[in-house]
């Protein structure tokens, strides 16, 4: 029972006593209460208060602040009371590292000071974090031991480096208004650990070695505790700790400038410790955090940080924190090969890929660079920005139903002022219907305007003199009037072949090309109906080709091929094209199959390169996250070329399945891959050994390996697919798989590379890419195209040497760099047109419109 529940009072006096002395308690609680959370939004947050009362302080004071605000800014926190807290862990963990950290962020901002960078992003500590990590790595990863002094110097001069890192990084990154993260500190200590290494004289770093045998797991020795520690020691190694005691004091510095920050770095931590268990990692290094860290980094920076935070933004950050643990694993193995630690890479490869997506789902903000501050303030900002986009609809919506329509007519209820008259009967005739040529018709005699005039009479009209004459008639551009005193004449009977023939003709038509008008017709169905078309579009859409005939012939020729690469294949594609829709993309660019192809492609290349065989059904698990992936990277990539009018081709996938492969590896316990090693002896090649028949056979089949498919009807069924949809596609596709056997011949590559069409399929698809589909066709493009095929092909093979040293195959890497280069050529030959990327659909179309273009612009220069 509170104090004045129930008041008994023999007095009426005793009553009012006690009354004021109730309201003067009230008071002195609401006052008491208000200076107490007055005080404590002093301390939280960013301490906006606390920054602008040291703006009159000497300039070694306001250092200080700087120092701790740089110091915290590595969790995005802008605190020094936390930065302040944060040293004290670092000091707690040791205090050697603790000296070289502030060393670092102490020359990174006096650095920053002296190239006059923005004076506020100094005072907020954004040129001091990345210097912080230098220090701290450096310490961490020297083989000297503590207190080893000559590396100050080194320290020093490294983050020195890091203010410029960051002004030139920002200069490229605010052309899409990211932010540059710690990639300034990624790439300083990356290129002194490589320039060091571990034998140096003087600065010798630690020993890292590739994994060079399965590890030896057995799941009854795992250790509950240990991985819920690992939990806060993840978050300890963001700064290199592995103390969980200091990751500890890290949350409560987390927690006293932002709660929503310190959960999602704890769920982050979470999610990274639950992914290291699905791919069968050592637990040592599980307990030590070292799987966490970049996963807790990442789900702060989208949940909340630069994403205003809903609960899509919430479970993105999951699903970022999720990538990132993955592809850390795959960067530590790559990496692992040159003897280098994996630091955040994998946090800003991440954290910039999901910064770039694109989406229609007003729940998922970016919120502006200039205005993000930590996650409580940001929900609130977009909250506001929310709130006056629907006061400004609801403005827009009163003035539309306030404003009178402009083509309104006033019924005045009486007769019409005025009635046409029509003296003749006019005949509205399209002579392309009716079939009748100019000189098969009558010629009546007519006076007009006092001259004779002898002949057929026929005006050009637009649309507006059918209206004055009372006509409803629906014209794209004009019509025909043709005046008669006679009967209307009957049309002369067609041929009943003719009329076939042109029905035939007709068909054909809506099964070739990108079938459009079935595509129309299928707006109105169900979403189910709608889906298998899209999906069917995506498997054919690898080839350039927006056909769902053409994705059914393509599924034949998998099912002949091997059924499992189809189900897997398919499962690729319904799980990437449904990921799309979930993130709010453009709903034309899915129907299109444009979010599906990867996602295939995923599929397929997860099931051949897996060490398992066939119909590992685990299998299907990891195809279902890689696949998920494939629209993030299409939405991210596309923003990025965009600024270039360029197709993301088949960079999502390369990317998702280099980065899988590289995590599993041949001696991973659940997904092993097929073992990829570099040559390593000269081949043996007896030129009389070539078979004839079988080079002419590797055309079709380097076709059939665009798919991953080595079988020669495969080959030749897809061929098929893509005549029904365009001929040309087609005669391509295969003059870029012969030009790249060609090309494997001049470099004596062994035959039975040749053979299986290895050496095809690259520039296969950057002959089709360059020949008709994204420059009109002319014989220009045409012999460009050939001359990209044969630069795909030699850099096919560099590229193949290259990933090998890292047991990575080369997937179509070749291709994609040589169709983006090609396509990033400027030439003053108007026959080289490249065409508009909103434009593009298949190689005939595209010629019709590249015509078009140039008869208009021809008439424009002769008026």
């Amino acid at each position: 029972m509170e104090l004045g529940e129930i008041v008994v009072a023999e007095h009426p006096g005793e009553k009012q006593l006690y009354t004021e002395q109730k309201s003067n308690a009230k008071d002195l609680l609401g006052k008491s209460g208000n200076w107490l959370y007055q005080v404590f939004g002093y301390l939280t947050g960013e301490m906006k208060e606390y920054g602008e009362w040291m703006k009159n302080k000497p300039l070694m004071v306001q250092l200080v602040d700087w120092i701790l605000r740089g110091t915290s800014q590595v969790m995005f926190v802008n605190n020094p009371l936390s930065g302040l807290i944060i040293l004290v862990g670092l000091f707690i963990q040791r205090p050697w590292w603790t000296l070289t950290g502030c060393t670092g962020t102490t020359v990174s901002t006096l650095t920053a000071l002296v190239l006059s960078q923005d004076r506020s992003a100094i005072a907020a500590g954004l040129h001091g974090h990345n210097g912080i990590l230098v220090g701290l790595l450096m310490a961490v990863f020297s083989d000297k031991g503590d207190y080893y002094w000559w590396l100050l110097p080194p320290v020093m001069v490294i983050s020195m480096a890091c203010p410029i890192l960051s002004s030139a990084l920002g200069s490229i990154f605010s052309k899409w208004d990211l932010p540059v993260f710690t990639l300034p500190f990624n790439i300083a200590v990356t290129l002194y650990l490589a320039a060091t290494g571990h034998y140096n004289p003087f600065f010798p770093t630690t020993l890292i070695k590739p994994v060079e045998s399965v590890p030896n797991i057995t799941w009854s020795a795992i250790n509950v505790p240990l991985l819920l520690q690992s939990i806060p020691v993840g978050i300890g190694q963001v700064y290199g700790c592995d103390s969980p005691w200091t990751g500890g004091i890290f949350l409560v510095a987390l927690l006293i400038s932002s709660p929503l920050i310190c959960l999602h770095a704890a769920i982050g931590s979470t999610v990274g410790m639950f992914a290291a268990l699905s791919i069968a990692s050592p637990f040592d290094s599980i307990y030590l955090g070292l799987h966490n860290y970049n996963c807790a980094l990442a789900c702060i920076a989208i949940g909340g940080m630069f994403y205003a935070l809903t609960w899509q933004t919430h479970l993105l950050s999951l699903a970022c924190a999720l990538y990132c643990a993955y592809a850390g694993a795959a960067l530590a193995n790559a990496l692992s090969v040159v003897g280098l630690p994996l630091c955040t890479w994998p946090f800003c490869f991440s954290a910039l890929l999901f910064l770039l997506i694109s989406s229609d789902n007003p729940a998922i903000y970016k919120i502006p660079l200039c205005k993000v501050t930590y996650p409580e303030a940001n929900r609130i900002y977009y909250l506001k920005m929310k709130r006056r986009a629907s006061e400004s609809r609801r403005e827009e919506q009163k003035r539309k139903e306030q404003k009178p329509p402009s083509n309104s007519k006033i019924n005045t209820g009486g007769t019409p002022l005025c009635t046409p008259r029509i003296h003749h009967a006019y005949h509205l005739t399209q002579n392309s219907q009716r079939g009748i040529p100019y000189h098969s018709m009558s010629c009546p005699v007519y006076k007009l305007g006092g001259a004779t005039q002898k002949g057929l009479i026929a005006a050009r009209v637009g649309l507006g003199i059918s209206q004055q004459v009372g006509w409803n008639i629906n014209m794209e551009n004009s019509v025909d009037i043709k005046i008669e005193n006679k009967g209307e004449r009957n049309p002369v009977k067609q041929n009943p072949l003719i009329k076939a023939g042109k029905r035939f003709c007709r068909g054909i038509g809506y099964l070739t090309g990108d079938m459009k008008e079935f595509g129309a017709w299928l707006k109105d169905k169900s979403l189910i109906i709608q889906f298998v078309d899209w999906v069917l579009r995506g498997i054919s859409q690898v080839m350039f080709v927006n056909n769902p005939i053409s994705g059914i012939v393509i599924v034949v020729g998998f099912l002949m091929q091997n059924p499992w690469w189809t189900l897997t294949g398919c499962s690729g594609t319904v799980v990437s094209t449904l990921t799309a829709l979930i993130l709010g993309q453009d709903r034309s660019a899915i129907a299109a199959g444009l979010y599906g192809y990867n996602g295939l492609l995923v599929g397929l290349l997860m099931a051949i390169f897996s060490d398992k065989g066939d119909y590992h059904w685990w299998l299907l698990l990891p195809v279902t996250l890689v696949s998920m992936t494939c629209p993030v990277f299409t939405s991210a990539l596309g923003s990025v070329f965009s600024k270039w009018d360029l197709p993301v081709l088949t960079l999502p996938f390369n990317l998702a399945l280099t980065l899988y492969l590289a995590a599993s590896g041949p001696r991973n316990l659940f997904f092993p891959t097929i073992i990829i090693q570099p040559a390593t002896a000269t081949p043996n090649i007896t030129w009389t050994d070539a078979e004839l028949p079988m080079l002419l056979q590797s055309i079709p089949v380097g076709v059939g390996q665009v798919y991953g498919c080595d079988n020669p009807w495969t080959g030749g069924i897809f061929l098929t697919a893509l005549f029904i949809s365009s001929p040309l596609t087609c005669l391509h596709a295969a003059i870029g798989s012969a030009v790249g056997m060609l090309a494997a011949l001049s470099l004596a590559t062994p035959f039975s590379k040749i053979y299986s069409g290895l050496w095809g399929y690259n520039s296969s698809l950057s002959c089709v890419a360059i020949g008709g589909t994204f420059y009109a066709f002319t014989w220009q493009t045409h012999l460009l195209a050939i001359a990209c095929a044969l630069f795909s092909a030699y850099l096919g093979a560099a590229v193949t040497n290259m990933l090998s040293v890292f047991g990575v195959p080369s997937g179509t890497w070749a291709f994609c760099l040589s169709a983006l280069t090609f396509l990033l050529i400027t030439t003053n030959n108007s026959a080289i047109y490249k065409l508009p990327l909103s434009k593009v659909t298949y190689p005939e179309a595209n010629r019709v419109y590249y015509l078009k273009m140039k008869k208009h612009q021809r008439s424009c220069c002769n008026i």
